[in-house]
C-alpha cells in the first residue's frame, strides 16, 4: 500500500471531531497526506439581478475565508498531524463524491443510530455510499476504543462467505501497518462475529453501484450492531474493489 491520500469531512460536529482524529491517526500510521474538507453551498435564486449577484459573490468570498480559518482551527484542535484545509462550494454529498475520485480514503463522522430514524447511517454518508469510489470510513463521536487501537482488531464482514476477497486483502494490508489482527468473519451472523472478535474496526464490501437491498438490510444491521468504526470498501459486481 503506497502512502494514502486521506480526506476527512468536516462539519464541526462532535462526530466530525472524532473523524479528524481518526483520519490523522490513519494518515500518520500509513505515512499519508491528510486533507480536511468542508463543504458549504450558497445558491443564487434565478431572479437575482446582476447587482445582487455581485453582492452574493462578495459574501461567498468572505464566508469561504472565514470557513477556511475555522477548518484550520478545528483541525489543530483534534489532530497533531499536519494537514491541508480545503473549503468547496458544493453540497456535502457532492464534495465527498468528488473527493473520492482522487483520495484513497474518506473519513467522516455520523450521528448514526442517534440521528433521525429514517437515516440509520446519517443522511450524507448514506447518500454517498451508493456512488463512492474509494473506501469510506464512518465513525461516531462515542467510539468506545481509543483512536490508537483502531487497527488492532479488524473484522471483515460480508453477507456471503465468498464475497469480499479483495476487501479481506485490503484489511490485512492495513493491519500489517501496525501489527494488528484480522478476523475473517464473512458469512457469519454479524452480532456473533462482533462479540467473538471484539473488533476495533469493521470492514465491509459495498456493492457498486449501490444495492438498495444490501444497504437497507445488511449494511444497516452492521452499523446498528457495531460500536466500532465501519469501513465500507466499494466492490464491483465482479468482486474487485473500485
Amino acid at each position: 500500500m503506497t502512502a494514502p491520500r486521506v480526506v476527512a469531512a468536516v462539519d464541526f460536529s462532535a462526530a466530525s471531531a472524532r473523524a479528524v482524529a481518526v483520519a490523522g491517526f490513519v494518515s500518520e500510521t500509513c505515512q499519508g497526506r491528510l486533507t480536511l474538507l468542508h463543504a458549504e453551498s450558497i445558491e443564487a435564486p434565478r431572479y437575482f439581478t446582476s447587482e445582487q449577484l455581485d453582492r452574493l459573490e462578495s459574501e461567498r468570498h468572505t464566508s469561504r475565508s472565514a470557513a477556511q480559518a475555522a477548518v484550520e482551527r478545528f483541525g489543530r484542535e483534534h489532530t497533531p498531524v499536519p494537514f491541508a484545509a480545503v473549503v468547496v462550494d458544493e453540497t456535502p454529498v457532492q464534495a465527498i463524491l468528488h473527493a473520492s475520485t482522487t483520495a484513497d480514503l474518506i473519513v467522516m463522522g455520523t450521528q448514526g443510530r442517534h440521528g433521525p430514524a429514517r437515516w440509520w447511517l446519517g443522511s450524507v454518508a448514506e447518500r454517498a455510499i451508493d456512488d463512492i469510489r474509494t473506501p469510506l470510513l464512518v465513525v461516531r463521536s462515542e467510539v468506545p476504543h481509543p483512536t490508537e487501537s483502531l487497527l488492532a482488531r479488524i473484522v471483515v464482514l460480508a453477507e456471503r462467505r465468498g464475497a469480499g476477497t479483495q476487501v479481506l486483502e485490503y484489511a490485512r494490508t492495513l493491519a500489517a501497518r501496525c501489527g494488528g489482527a484480522v478476523f475473517d468473519e464473512r458469512g457469519v451472523p454479524i452480532e456473533q462475529a462482533l462479540e467473538r472478535t471484539r473488533a476495533t474496526l469493521a470492514v465491509v464490501p459495498a456493492p457498486q453501484p449501490g444495492n438498495g437491498h444490501w444497504k437497507g438490510r445488511y449494511a444497516e444491521l452492521v452499523v446498528r450492531c457495531c460500536d466500532a468504526p465501519v469501513l465500507f470498501i466499494p466492490e464491483r459486481s465482479g468482486g474487485g474493489t473500485s
